[in-house]
């Protein structure tokens, strides 16, 4: 358009000038009708480039005039965009702070599922789920499905946690499984961590190790937790003797020493029956160390062994803190119970109980006094067993 403007002033120009440069003025003859006009070339020229600007200014205004309406639309669609953006970021905000009903309330209030974001679907479905709107959560959640490749993982992602906050950690690591090889972050290994402890899966979190140390999700210390608890594991799930020991061999040399791990193992020996190898092993630890740990152990053994008992006693006699030391009277009033020495075991109960009460001691005291046949101090014993479980009950319901 400019060039054919430009082209046409040129010509006129040329027609306008040219005359002018000549001895003559030319004249130009407009029929009409039966009527002649008559002007001069420079004239004409003029009336022509009018006529020209004219018609160009006529174009631009009748443009103008009718894409007016179109105009005043965009403003409105505009503004109504802005509002529906203001009413979705102040539902992110309430989402954030844990209002869940307003912000799934102002999320419905601004659009329709179909016309949601991706963004604001994931946040209405985590919200309608936390206000236990289950079917609008599926309905959004598979809305997000229908948004593309991207869209459906961010669905996967927020199914598995969901089903996580509901105690369903299986059904959780399905999902994340499915999204794994295409995202792998330090929230979904997190999730992964979450999932495979409720599932007491640890030697999964084993093999994740390294993916997990570099992605700074848990710390040296706990992945060595996982590990010992991957060995306790296999150590409980042991049949025989040999099970037990093809255990020990894959555990690190400096693990098989450790009190943790070596009380869990001959635990274990006793439970098969391999009563002898488990004396060996308890004496000649107790020689050297009587940890906490290990003597805790012990406190859970199911069968007694006496030179064991006489170990700690001689342990307790030679050690005037022996008396504040729980662990070491647990330990004792456990083989003392267990081997019917029932007045040595009420001894040292009533030691625990001075440093510790808690219901176990009470009920094994009530045990035993039962088979003693004072039923009078039995009952007693339990009735404060019984309150304090009440108690913990009732705090746990707060």
């Amino acid at each position: 358009m400019i060039r054919l403007f430009v082209f046409i002033i040129f010509t006129c120009a040329a027609i306008f000038f040219g005359p002018m440069l000549a001895d003559k003025q030319g004249f130009v003859h407009i029929v009409y009708g039966d009527s002649i006009i008559e002007t001069s070339v420079n004239t004409a020229v003029v009336i022509y480039l009018v006529t020209v600007l004219l018609l160009f200014v006529l174009y631009i205004v009748v443009k103008k005039l009718l894409s007016f309406p179109g105009s005043i639309s965009d403003i409105f669609k505009k503004r109504a965009l802005q509002k529906k953006l203001s009413i979705q970021d102040k539902a992110f905000i309430d989402f954030s702070k844990g209002q869940f009903d307003d912000a799934l309330n102002l999320l419905k209030r601004s659009s329709s599922v179909k016309n949601m974001s991706v963004k604001s679907l994931l946040i209405a479905a985590q919200s309608a789920f936390a206000v236990g709107q289950y079917d609008y959560t599926r309905q959004t959640l598979d809305e997000i499905q229908n948004r593309g490749k991207d869209a459906k993982l961010a669905a996967d992602v927020v199914r598995a946690k969901l089903n996580y906050d509901v105690g369903n950690a299986k059904v959780a690591l399905e999902y994340l499984d499915v999204v794994t090889d295409d995202i792998k972050n330090q929230y979904i290994l997190s999730l992964f961590v979450k999932c495979y402890k409720a599932t007491g899966d640890y030697e999964k979190l084993v093999d994740m190790t390294k993916e997990l140390l570099k992605y700074k999700v848990i710390s040296n210390d706990e992945a060595h937790e996982f590990y010992v608890r991957t060995y306790e594991k296999a150590l409980n799930e042991a049949n025989t003797v040999e099970d037990l020991d093809n255990v020990l061999k894959k555990v690190k040399r400096h693990d098989r020493k450790t009190p943790r791990f070596i009380g869990a193992y001959i635990y274990k020996l006793i439970k098969l029956g391999n009563i002898d190898k488990a004396r060996e092993l308890t004496l000649n630890i107790l020689k050297t160390d009587q940890d906490e740990i290990f003597l805790e152990s012990i406190a859970n053994w199911e069968v007694p062994i006496p030179e064991v008992l006489v170990s700690l006693k001689k342990f307790a006699a030679k050690n005037v803190t022996a008396s504040d030391n729980l662990a070491l009277l647990k330990a004792m009033a456990n083989l003392e119970f267990r081997s019917g020495l029932f007045p040595d075991a009420l001894n040292d109960y009533n030691k625990i109980l001075n440093i510790e009460p808690n219901a176990d001691t009470y009920l094994k005291m009530g045990a035993i006094l039962t088979s003693m046949k004072k039923f009078n101090e039995a009952s007693e014993l339990y009735n404060k067993a019984n309150a304090i479980l009440s108690e913990q009950n009732a705090l746990s319901l707060q």
